[in-house]
């Protein structure tokens, strides 16, 4: 019985003997430690709520670059575009095709500058004879208004198509066999082809009591045509028009915009 004592006398654990309580020849572990409230020592505590304030810092993180900012971003996109379509519209002043009959190419320019328009030429660049014109939006330079057509407006997004195309248009002259004259511009306050079409003529002072055809032609262009008599000179004009998306695929622009095209051809 004594080597039994002496045996349990040597077990040890962390320097306090783990078998302590006895009755009678039988030894018992001491459950005091159990009893002991649980606690982390400080050292791990500052350890633990470091690790837990570190990554509710990277939560915040991500949740702002993948949740916030990405909303905050797109409801800013959606008011530039908003703040671009509410300018003046281009065909407010596209110009009065009639009235350009007869005139050479330098006086076109002339007449589109005495009414204070901005134009960038854009002839040099055509590989055909034509004179190509734009006419850029009141509140644009004709520096920024340059980069973007040179970009392409098919490649722009949203925001600057918007910038450019409302309150622009596009102005050509073709005079290799005859005279034919073009006006192209977006529409973004109709809503609807037909409509596009009847604005457009009514604006140019066109009359639908000379029209001889109206309807939907195979590439799906909503059109009127008809002819005109200016100043003794007999003309026929065309006006078409069909949905913007239909030329630029450009998301995030009105899906029910249009793009109209005015033609006079001297006869």
């Amino acid at each position: 019985m004594q080597d039994l004592h002496s045996f349990v006398d040597r077990i040890h654990y962390d320097g306090q003997r783990e078998y302590t309580n006895r009755r009678g020849n039988i030894a018992y572990l001491d459950g005091t430690p159990l009893t002991r409230p649980a606690s982390m020592p400080r050292t791990q505590r500052v350890i633990a709520i470091v690790i837990i304030g570190v990554a509710i810092l990277i939560g915040l993180v991500m949740v702002n670059n993948f949740i916030i900012a990405p909303m905050r971003d797109a409801a800013k996109t959606e008011q530039t575009i908003a703040d671009n379509l509410a300018r003046e519209s281009s065909i407010k002043t596209i110009p009065d095709m009639a009235s350009l009959v007869g005139l050479d190419n330098e006086s076109i320019k002339a007449t589109f500058a005495d009414a204070g328009y901005q134009i960038y030429d854009a002839s040099s660049a055509n590989e055909s004879n034509e004179m190509v014109l734009y006419k850029i939006p009141g509140d644009m330079s004709i520096g920024d208004a340059t980069v973007l057509y040179q970009q392409g407006i098919g490649a722009l997004n949203a925001e600057q198509a918007s910038r450019l195309l409302n309150g622009s248009w596009y102005f050509a002259v073709d005079r290799i066999n005859g005279t034919s004259m073009v006006v192209r511009y977006a529409d973004f306050s109709t809503g609807d082809p037909q409509v596009a079409v009847q604005n457009a003529i009514e604006k140019e002072g066109l009359s639908t009591a000379t029209m001889t055809e109206s309807g939907v032609d195979d590439s799906g262009n909503t059109y009127s045509m008809g002819t005109i008599d200016v100043s003794g000179t007999p003309c026929t004009w065309k006006v078409s028009a069909l949905s913007l998306g239909d030329m630029y695929s450009i998301s995030g622009l009105p899906t029910n915009a249009c793009y109209v095209g005015v033609r006079l051809t001297v006869q």
